[in-house]
């Protein structure tokens, strides 16, 4: 296997930890990809982050296409603002602490959360999502195969 990268989501159905899983379930990405080498100071600033938000409330939006060529469809998220909020903080944390974020130019004000639309969805527009944890994912490319395989290392629940 090659080293691995995290990112930060929050997951809209249930993950068992450490369940390892290629395609994706319902969530919200709060931060993309970043190498973690100390393991143990990121689940410190991640657990201090949940301890200082309040649980949240946001609804399912209107259908948008995303992607550098426009190939995916999604569902924006209508926020007042606490989602952001929690970006914001879990992205400065980070960067201010050496985990360096990749593909910043959809964070800070260009962050537009959203999840991939499915017709299959469980999740609805005009759909009040209760967020009350966040979820650290790990994923590793297998060298043979190229295959990404992710799992929920951890979840942090917000005060």
């Amino acid at each position: 296997m090659a080293k691995g990268e995290h990112l930060v989501v929050v997951m809209l159905e249930p993950m068992p930890l450490d369940q390892e899983f290629e395609e994706w379930p319902l969530h919200i990405t709060l931060v993309p990809w970043f190498p973690a080498k100390d393991k143990s100071k990121l689940d410190d600033l991640l657990a201090k982050i949940a301890g200082e938000h309040p649980k949240l409330k946001v609804t399912a939006g209107k259908k948008d296409i995303w992607g550098k060529r426009n190939q995916f469809e999604v569902n924006l998220i209508n926020d007042p603002g606490g989602l952001h909020r929690l970006h914001w903080d879990v992205y400065h944390t980070l960067e201010r602490n050496g985990f360096p974020i990749h593909q910043k130019e959809h964070l800070g004000d260009k962050y537009r959360p959203h999840f991939i639309y499915h017709p299959d969805n469980s999740v609805k527009k005009g759909d009040e999502l209760s967020i009350s944890k966040f979820a650290l994912i790990r994923q590793v490319r297998q060298k043979k195969t190229g295959r990404m395989i992710k799992a929920v290392a951890k979840e942090y629940n917000l005060k």
